[in-house]
């Protein structure tokens, strides 16, 4: 688990962060565990890795591993996990982009992963990560 904090809230934050939208709160999300990664030494490949099968939020690589990451951001988990939200129909869309991904990028020597960054966030400024 990641907490953060980055800065003392003030009244135009949190007007901005009431009117956001899932999208929007999804991308604030994505930035959170693009940054989460970052700080634990890995590079980031892809944001927003989309074919005509779907879409995978990062993928991302530590030293011969390419993770592939789906993002899933709430305010909360009173109806079930952010992770619960990856069903089984998602999780084959994630699976049948990751595969058009490593028929692109051949490499034997690597291996991959699949993994789920769980973001709780208060406002702009506080959040819990869970990966």
């Amino acid at each position: 688990m990641f907490i953060a904090s980055t800065n003392v809230i003030n009244q135009k934050q949190i007007y901005e962060f009431a009117i956001m939208n899932n999208k929007q709160i999804g991308n604030l999300g994505e930035i959170y565990a693009a940054d989460y990664f970052k700080k634990y030494g890995y590079i980031i490949l892809a944001k927003n890795y989309t074919t005509k099968y779907g879409e995978i939020d990062l993928i991302v690589r530590q030293q011969k591993m390419i993770i592939f990451v789906e993002v899933k951001t709430r305010k909360n988990d009173f109806f079930g996990t952010a992770g619960q939200a990856v069903n089984h129909k998602k999780q084959q869309k994630i699976i049948h982009t990751a595969q058009l991904y490593i028929a692109q990028h051949q490499n034997p020597s690597i291996s991959y992963r699949f993994d789920i960054i769980e973001i709780y966030y208060s406002f702009f400024d506080q959040y819990r990560l869970n990966h």
